[in-house]
């Protein structure tokens, strides 16, 4: 029998099946390009590497493993104590994406998964950019996905995961009215086992925002910017027709 939806934080909630619900993620790949953009991008001296939005930990362990020290930013202290087990020299911090505060410690900042639209509405993304760029060293870079909002479908990811003797069922998509600056991105889980069924939903608010218009919130915010194509199997430049890039962004060197 089917329980009414709750309605909650999931990522909390549910922290320990966030590996599975993104088992198609290709973290190993993500890493490799992150690595080959800082290689040619980055002008620091040192290899000191904050995530935004780190969730489990993923993206630190790899690039631990690569020769980084790393720190991982999250607001969800879940997500920080599973990073915790699965990367233990990761120093944490527990904040959100326009509260961190710190300066010149970073030569690499990376955001993926998309994470940076939850920095909402513009004036808070414009706030997350800012300390990002006060947050590198001179030289460093800031690495991160993004999606044009005249570009964003509304379909549904469906992942599927069977774990503690029950089938889940992860569904989320974003939905956007195609105009002004916010979007919705709705999630929900279904838990069945032999006995009953619950399910979850959630709701998070996300900026929608154009490429033209992040260009320019970074140019302000000091930047030098370089548009690639969201292809992390290569470094090529956006071709000013899709709508998924990765967005670097190199502080200058002082003079």
């Amino acid at each position: 029998m089917a329980n009414a939806p709750t309605t909650g934080n999931l990522y909390a909630d549910l922290s320990q099946y966030y590996d599975g619900f993104c088992h198609d993620v290709n973290y190993a790949e993500q890493c490799d390009f992150t690595k080959r953009a800082f290689d040619c991008f980055a002008e620091s001296n040192s290899h000191d590497y904050l995530d935004l939005a780190c969730g489990t930990g993923q993206h630190l362990n790899l690039m631990h493993n690569k020769g980084f020290s790393v720190t991982g930013l999250d607001n969800s202290q879940q997500m920080l104590d599973a990073t915790a087990v699965r990367c233990p020299s990761a120093a944490l911090m527990l904040c959100d994406l326009a509260s961190f505060d710190v300066t010149a410690r970073f030569d690499l900042i990376s955001c993926f998964l998309y994470s940076i639209h939850y920095s909402h509405p513009i004036a808070a993304l414009t706030e997350t950019l800012r300390r990002a760029f006060s947050a590198l060293k001179s030289g460093g870079v800031f690495i991160f996905d993004m999606v044009d909002k005249q570009g964003i479908a509304e379909r549904d990811v469906v992942t599927q995961l069977a774990q503690d003797q029950a089938e889940f069922t992860f569904r989320s998509g974003w939905r956007y009215s195609g105009s002004g600056e916010s979007m919705e991105l709705q999630v929900s889980i279904q838990r069945e086992d032999a006995v009953s069924v619950q399910n979850w939903q959630d709701y998070h608010p996300m900026t929608a925002i154009t490429i033209e218009h992040m260009h320019a919130l970074m140019i302000a915010a000091g930047f030098k910017v370089t548009i690639l194509e969201r292809d992390y199997s290569l470094l090529k430049e956006w071709d000013n027709t899709s709508y998924n890039v990765i967005m670097v962004g190199q502080k200058p060197c002082a003079t």
